[in-house]
């Protein structure tokens, strides 16, 4: 009996060293979770913004404060992000935010970082 033949094929995510099993992650050598996150990270790099503003949007992603809302009939997605330290309700696109900062201009805020991740 050639156990090579039934035994699926096998590899490790090249981002968390988990084990792959299904044939399209063992194919591309990344899981899906990894291949999301590198996909936004991306994403975020090129509207450039700042690490540590990343990190923020990484950890507002992680903690639920950043749900859909809805898509525009332009295809640009609106989300309601909630503010860390006051619990204020924000409405966040890729292109701005009705945080204080981003209604400043100023600086790119980490509502927008989180949503340009998810739009990704």
């Amino acid at each position: 009996m050639n156990l090579s033949a039934t035994t699926p094929k096998t590899a490790t995510c090249t981002r968390c060293r988990a084990t792959l099993r299904s044939a399209k992650s063992v194919a591309r050598e990344i899981g899906p979770t990894c291949e999301r996150l590198a996909r936004q990270e991306a994403a975020a790099k090129a509207a450039g913004f700042k690490a540590a503003t990343v990190e923020k949007a990484r950890e507002l992603i992680a903690d639920g404060g950043i749900a859909p809302l809805r898509t525009m009939k332009s295809g640009k997605r609106i989300f309601r992000t909630a503010s860390e330290r006051t619990g204020e309700i924000y409405l966040t696109a890729a292109q701005g935010c009705t945080c204080p900062a981003g209604l400043r201009g100023k600086h790119s805020c980490y509502h927008r970082a989180a949503a340009t991740m998810l739009a990704a």
